[in-house]
């Protein structure tokens, strides 16, 4: 289904390990289905295999397997996404640990720390489940129950976690995108997020069991929101393929591919500003360069400017991806 809906190469092999009885469906066939059982499933198998692939991406670009972070880091989270201006993300971290670990030793210390922090405006209700969002306001973090979904009606969302003791990008949503990562199957710490609005947003929130009542009846959501998790799982893919690569100009090619595989989904413009950092390459990838070299590996690829504010910039999309299409097989 993957590889079908998306028309991208799935980089696996599918292999019946015993006897099975499979249910084939054309792509053109997907909005005539009125089987919610199965209209469930495949929205379950999705999320899934995304939180597999995402489990193998993280279990690569992590240094430390073995104590990732715990209770008594969450004030070092908490500080690291606050020295990165993301203020209502660092007071809600501590609110939930402080709501999740009511006894441990440290709760002094980051009550101490929140007195200092101001959480950001409340969202405003512009029509049923749909609220505007002020730039800097955080979702949820990686201490919280996720039981919602996030339509993106307008505006701009991150994800982020804190990897490697930095904050690391998962990936940038835009509008029409969908935030349906909710509390993870696989129990793994990098699958835990926390999303940011990161300019004035309009969202709609709806909970998991209302979302998947409303794929029931609208055929051109369920199409999209089919495409965009197959796209998401390819994605995260060839995120593994670019800190797979031995060069590190390669690398960067990898992982632009992959950002603009999301990136154009739902945008027809040839050029794109990209909403993510240099620090932010530098972390997807696990680099330690400095920025100028970013700067200069950046320069020698093709199609890629970057501004005085080191935003950096595609200027045609599409020959982007047909250029660089080589280095992912």
């Amino acid at each position: 289904m993957i590889s079908s809906v998306t028309n991208e190469p799935y980089f696996s092999l599918i292999e019946a390990v015993e006897d099975c009885e499979l249910l084939e469906i054309k792509i053109e066939n997907i909005n005539k289905i009125d089987n919610h059982n199965i209209i469930k499933r495949i929205s379950s198998y999705l999320l899934f295999t995304l939180e597999v692939w995402l489990s193998k991406y993280y279990n690569i670009l992590i240094n430390n397997k073995i104590d990732l972070y715990n209770k008594e880091d969450t004030l070092l989270m908490a500080k690291i996404y606050k020295n990165n201006g993301f203020e209502d993300a660092c007071y809600k971290l501590c609110i939930s640990h402080i709501n999740t670990f009511k006894d441990c030793e440290n709760c002094d210390n980051v009550i101490e720390f929140l007195k200092n922090l101001k959480p950001a405006d409340e969202p405003i209700k512009v029509d049923k489940n749909i609220y505007k969002f002020s730039k800097g306001y955080c979702l949820y973090t990686e201490l919280d129950i996720i039981n919602n979904i996030y339509c993106i009606k307008s505006g701009k969302i991150g994800i982020y976690n804190i990897i490697n003791s930095k904050q690391t990008a998962g990936v940038v949503y835009k509008s029409n995108h969908i935030l349906n990562f909710v509390n993870p199957k696989l129990e793994y710490k990098p699958l835990f997020i926390t999303a940011i609005v990161l300019e004035e947003s309009v969202i709609e929130i709806l909970t998991y069991n209302d979302f998947i009542k409303k794929l029931y009846t609208d055929i051109s959501l369920r199409l999209d929101y089919i495409k965009m998790n197959s796209i998401k799982i390819i994605t995260t893919i060839l995120k593994i393929k670019a800190l797979n690569k031995k060069n590190v100009k390669e690398k960067i090619i990898v992982l632009i591919f992959a950002i603009l595989k999301i990136e154009t989904l739902f945008n027809d413009n040839k050029t794109i500003k990209l909403s993510y950092s240099y620090e932010d390459i530098k972390n997807m990838l696990n680099l330690s360069i400095s920025n100028n070299e970013i700067y200069l590996l950046l320069k020698n690829i093709n199609y890629i400017e970057t501004d005085l504010f080191n935003n950096i910039i595609i200027t045609d999309s599409e020959s982007y991806l047909n250029e660089y299409s080589n280095y992912i097989e």
